[in-house]
């Protein structure tokens, strides 16, 4: 458990498919007593590093206290399974972000089923 930006949840999907856009939701719960401001981030591990981030577009906010709050962001699926690592913060009254907690999900890659005979296309050519 974290000290005050408890990450409740990542709303992500199970599957996506390669290059589809993935939508995600963090959910950060403010457990200090007074209002604070929490701050998220999300990296995408796949592959070697360094990770990608997730998009969060907002990804700060003056939380009140006992208040579950919502960042929404999204990232592009690549060809192979990806752990979003998603991470708080909280802004201390010495100006500093301090690390709180840490949550992973995993969305797995969707698999391609087998193509259907009406996937298949004859050219049409003439000869010469």
């Amino acid at each position: 458990m974290a000290q005050y930006a408890d990450i409740v949840s990542i709303d992500a999907p199970f599957e996506a498919a390669s290059g589809s856009r993935v939508d995600l939701t963090i959910r950060v719960k403010n457990t200090y007593s007074a209002p604070i401001a929490i701050r998220v981030a999300a990296t995408l591990e796949y592959g070697a590093p360094p990770y990608p981030g997730a998009v969060i577009p907002v990804d700060w906010a003056n939380v009140d206290a006992g208040v579950t709050w919502p960042y929404s962001g999204y990232f592009y699926m690549p060809g192979q399974k990806v752990t979003v690592r998603a991470k708080s913060f909280w802004y201390g009254a010495d100006g500093v972000w301090y690390a709180d907690d840490e949550m992973t999900k995993a969305v797995n890659l969707a698999s391609v089923g087998s193509p259907n005979i009406s996937d298949f296309r004859i050219a049409d050519f003439t000869k010469v």
